[in-house]
C-alpha cells in the first residue's frame, strides 16, 4: 500500500480499536516519518525506538540483578528503555490522547530483542510496568534481506501492511522544508520517488523501496551481493538533497553548476556530483539538475505548503456538550496541551465554535509553541475561520489579547 491519506485513515482505525499495525517495507521509504505525521494529525506524540540500535533484550527490558537490602541474595529489577518509559509516562499524564509507541526495524535486530518486543506487545507489560490502555503501538520492519523471520504466531498479533513510498505523501510530510526544485520534480515525476542508482555513484545513506520492477533493487540486496555499493533515490535521500539545496548559497549553486569535471571518465559538473552523492545516478537526479539550471536562469522558485490543524480526541466531546456548564466542566478536566490544541482546531474548523472558543479562552492561559506556530502559518494562508477568530477576539482574556497581536496582520 502507498503512504497516503487512505493508509492514514486505515491505520488510525486500527489504533482506535487497539490493533497493532505493522508497516513492512524497505528501510528509508518513510515509515518513521509516516508514523510521526500520523501522531501529529491525532494531536499527540510518537515515541520512536529503533530496535536495530538494541544489542540485547536487556537494553529494552532493563533487567538487572540488584542485591537485597541484607546483601545475602539478589532481586531482578526492571528499568525499561528510556523511550518506552517516556511513552508510558506521557500516556498516563494525557489519558484522553492516543500517544504512539513506535518500534522501528523490529526484525532487523537480534532474535532476542525481537522476541522481547513481541512479548511486551502481547502482554502489554514490561517488567512491572503495565502499559496504559490509551498507549497505542505501531511496529515497522523489513520484508526482505537479512532480517529475523517472524513465525505465524508472531505475525497473527499484527495488522500487516506492505508499504511503499508515494510522492504526494512525501511532499505533505516535508511541507515547508521541501526545496522548491525538488518539489517540482516530485510533482512532475511522482514515480521517481524511488530508483536504483546506476554504476559510478557512491553510497552515503542509501535505502530502498519494495518494488518488483527490474530496474529497482533493495538495499540489503546491494550489501549482500558484493557488487559496487550505489546510492539510491528514496524519500530519505530526497529529504537529504532537499536540505542541502535549502542550505547552499544561490551564488554557490550557480558556481557548482558551471564547474566542469571529469569523474570516472565521465564529463559532468560539480553540482551533478553533489546531487548524485545524495540521491544517486538516477533519472530523478538528471531531472533535478535540469530543473535547477532552469531555475537559476529564470530566477524563479516557488514553495507551497500544505497545512491543516490536528483534531484532538477530546474535541468531539466538547462539541457534544449539552450546556455551557457541561462545557466548562469538560474543559476544566483537560490538560493544557488539550486546551491549546482544541482552541487551535476550533479557530481552524469551518463551523460555529463561538461558545467553545469563549469557554476555552477563559481556561487556556496560553497557546503552546507548536500550536502557536501552526496557528500563525494557517492565518498567513487565510485558512482560519474568520467568524471563529472574531469570536476569540471578542473575549477579554489573556490568550485573546496575545493572539490578537500575532494574527492582526493577517486578518482582513
Amino acid at each position: 500500500m502507498k503512504f497516503n491519506e487512505t493508509l492514514t485513515e486505515i491505520i488510525r482505525i486500527d489504533l482506535e480499536i487497539g490493533s497493532v499495525p505493522a508497516l513492512m517495507g524497505e528501510p528509508g521509504i518513510g515509515k518513521s516519518s509516516f508514523v510521526e505525521a500520523l501522531a501529529l494529525a491525532m494531536d499527540t506524540k510518537a515515541f520512536v525506538l529503533p530496535c536495530n540500535q538494541l544489542a540485547d533484550k536487556a537494553d529494552l527490558t532493563g533487567a538487572r540483578l540488584v542485591p537485597t537490602d541484607d546483601g545475602k541474595s539478589w532481586n531482578q529489577v526492571f528499568y525499561p528503555h528510556m523511550v518506552v518509559q517516556q511513552a508510558i509516562e506521557y500516556a498516563r499524564l494525557n489519558p484522553r490522547e492516543w500517544p504512539v509507541l513506535f518500534f522501528d526495524e523490529i526484525n532487523r535486530t537480534t532474535p532476542d530483542v525481537t522476541s522481547a518486543v513481541l512479548t511486551m506487545i502481547t502482554l502489554r507489560q514490561l517488567g512491572k510496568e503495565i502499559l496504559p490502555e490509551n498507549l497505542r503501538i505501531v511496529v515497522a520492519g523489513n520484508d526482505k534481506g537479512n532480517v529475523v523471520a517472524l513465525d505465524d504466531a508472531s505475525v497473527s498479533r499484527f495488522s500487516i501492511y506492505h508499504v511503499e513510498p508515494e510522492a504526494q505523501t512525501l511532499i505533505a510530510i516535508l511541507g515547508a522544508e521541501l526545496n522548491p526544485y525538488v518539489k517540482n520534480i516530485l510533482v512532475r515525476f511522482p514515480h521517481l520517488v524511488f530508483e536504483k542508482g546506476a554504476p559510478n555513484a557512491i553510497l552515503v545513506d542509501g535505502t530502498d523501496d519494495d518494488d518488483d520492477d527490474a530496474t529497482k533493487a533493495s538495499y540489503s540486496d546491494l550489501l549482500d551481493s558484493g557488487e559496487e555499493m550505489l546510492q539510491l533515490t528514496t524519500p530519505r535521500t530526497i529529504q537529504s538533497i532537499s536540505r542541502w539545496l535549502n542550505a547552499v548559497d544561490p551564488t554557490k549553486l550557480q558556481e557548482y553548476l558551471q564547474t566542469q569535471m571529469i569523474t570516472n571518465g565521465r564529463e559532468t559538473t560539480m553540482l551533478n556530483e553533489v546531487i548524485e552523492a545524495h540521491i544517486g545516478n538516477t533519472e530523478f537526479a538528471t531531472h533535478l539538475v535540469a530543473e535547477i539550471a532552469t531555475g537559476i536562469n529564470s530566477g524563479a522558485a516557488a514553495q507551497i505548503q500544505s497545512l491543516t490543524a490536528p483534531k484532538p480526541n477530546c474535541f468531539a466531546s466538547l462539541k457534544l456538550a449539552q450546556s455551557v456548564t457541561d462545557l466548562e466542566d469538560l474543559i476544566s478536566g483537560l490538560t493544557l496541551h488539550e486546551k491549546s490544541g482544541s482552541l487551535l482546531y476550533a479557530l481552524y474548523e469551518h463551523a460555529d465554535n463561538k461558545v467553545i472558543i469563549e469557554q476555552l479562552s477563559q481556561q487556556t492561559p496560553t497557546i503552546e509553541g507548536d500550536h502557536l506556530r501552526l496557528l500563525v502559518q494557517l492565518a498567513a494562508q487565510s485558512m482560519l475561520d474568520d467568524t471563529n477568530v472574531q469570536a476569540l477576539f471578542g473575549t477579554t482574556t489573556t490568550v485573546s489579547e496575545s493572539t490578537k497581536l500575532m494574527l492582526s496582520a493577517f486578518m482582513p
